[in-house]
């Protein structure tokens, strides 16, 4: 009978460990295709870059990326892909910050890479 109880109790385990969050089963993927400022980048801009005390259109710096204008031209500086990956000889961002996830980061590769459409 201690036998039966204690295989009712492993199937009992299993089946809750079995119907777990399905999300840990799924790998969560990164989509870096067709990004453009307007449907993705500014918003990472907008939260990681261009706040007030950093990367804004008013604020006392050498790259704003406030909008598009800005942005596209802190691009053509070149900087902005080895500053978000923290390279050597770059100014690590965020300033004083953590460094971006690598998916935000992907993303902003991606869209540079791609010409940094609007």
């Amino acid at each position: 009978m201690n036998r039966m109880k204690l295989l009712f109790a492993m199937l009992v385990l299993i089946g809750f460990v079995a119907c777990g969050d399905d999300e840990d089963l799924v790998t969560m993927t990164c989509e870096t295709d067709g990004l453009t400022y307007n449907s993705v980048v500014a918003d990472i801009l907008n939260t990681s870059c261009a706040t007030s005390s950093c990367h804004a259109s008013n604020t006392n710096t050498t790259f704003p990326m406030g909008d598009y204008t800005e942005a596209f031209a802190a691009v053509g500086e070149g900087r902005i892909i080895g500053a978000i990956n923290h390279e050597s000889g770059f100014s690590q961002m965020p300033k004083g910050g953590t460094k971006l996830d690598d998916c935000t980061i992907d993303k902003l590769t991606s869209w540079i890479n791609d010409g940094a459409p609007e």
